[in-house]
């Protein structure tokens, strides 16, 4: 069930992990359209994740 904490816990995740992803999946010192893929997707599957924790812990 999506719940107000978890849509918030998945936002503030993401804002952190996407930059985060960015600069791990660099090609060369370079951002490219493949390393903003990547990016987007880890980042998007660690918010998940983080929402999904932090939904459970505070019911």
């Amino acid at each position: 069930m999506v719940t107000t904490n978890r849509v918030v816990a998945f936002v503030v995740a993401f804002i952190v992990a996407v930059p985060v992803m960015l600069t791990v999946f660099r090609e060369s010192g370079e951002i490219t359209r493949a390393s903003w893929a990547k990016s987007l997707i880890f980042g998007g599957s660690i918010a998940a994740i983080a929402a999904i924790a932090l939904g459970r812990s505070r019911q």
